[in-house]
């Protein structure tokens, strides 16, 4: 009789631990899907470190000229303009471009980059480093 109530007790753990670590398993999975909220806004990171600084954007920069990295961490107080490494959109409706040229210019050659919705990555190489100006669009 001891036995059986042995042999039933580590059932019911063994149980319980399955069944919390299934909890903790799908917590865990439906967190990393979650989104952050949109809040309008195109982030500018100075690096691809993850303790870049960055600035945030809700409207058009006709010259990103004497605007500077805000966030505390790598390039904090370094200029904008130029020095842009990565972008992440957090527009739920509008894509982002970021342009070679200061005033949207984006004649002849010039390069431009451009991010949709949620999107975050390095920008291209014709404006890594290169930035000057950008402006937002309706996707969609």
């Amino acid at each position: 009789m001891t036995s059986a109530r042995r042999m039933v007790g580590s059932l019911a753990v063994a149980a319980a631990l399955v069944a919390g670590t299934t909890v903790l398993a799908t917590a865990q999975a439906s967190a990393q899907t979650q989104r952050a909220d949109w809040d309008g806004n195109i982030y500018l990171y100075y690096s691809a470190s993850s303790n870049s600084s960055w600035s945030k954007y809700a409207g058009w920069v006709n010259d990103f000229a004497g605007h500077t990295f805000a966030a505390g961490g790598e390039g904090h107080g370094l200029r904008v303009k130029n020095n842009v490494n990565r972008a992440w959109n957090n527009d739920a409706n509008f894509a982002a471009r970021i342009y070679y040229n200061e005033n949207q210019n984006a004649s002849g050659n010039a390069p431009y980059d451009d991010f949709y919705p949620g999107e975050s990555r390095q920008l291209n190489s014709g404006v890594r480093n290169n930035n000057a100006s950008m402006s937002w669009w309706r996707v969609g």
